[in-house]
């Protein structure tokens, strides 16, 4: 794990809706968002990464964002050409 970085602030911006004690914060007596899972680069003991919970604090708040965005997303190629046929691996 690289040291020093901060944890991301979750990037759905509906995870304030939920009201949960964790998201509850005294001192604005308001709802706020949580911090994503994973600090920037990590890397568990297994070697395992999972860059999707560097930017979202669940897989809830992750999957929800992108049902909101794919559209969008894919519209302005900011991903790989959509796959319009079925792909078949040979054996």
């Amino acid at each position: 794990m690289v040291s020093g970085h901060k944890k991301n602030v979750c990037q759905n911006p509906k995870c304030c809706l939920s009201s949960t004690k964790d998201r509850w914060n005294k001192k604005l007596e308001a709802y706020q968002s949580r911090n994503a899972y994973f600090k920037p680069e990590h890397e568990t003991s297994w070697g395992y990464s999972c860059k999707i919970l560097e930017y979202f604090c669940t897989t809830r708040c992750a999957n929800e964002w992108l049902e909101t965005n794919l559209d969008n997303i894919v519209e302005r190629q900011h991903a790989p050409k959509k796959i319009t046929e079925k792909i078949i691996r040979q054996s």
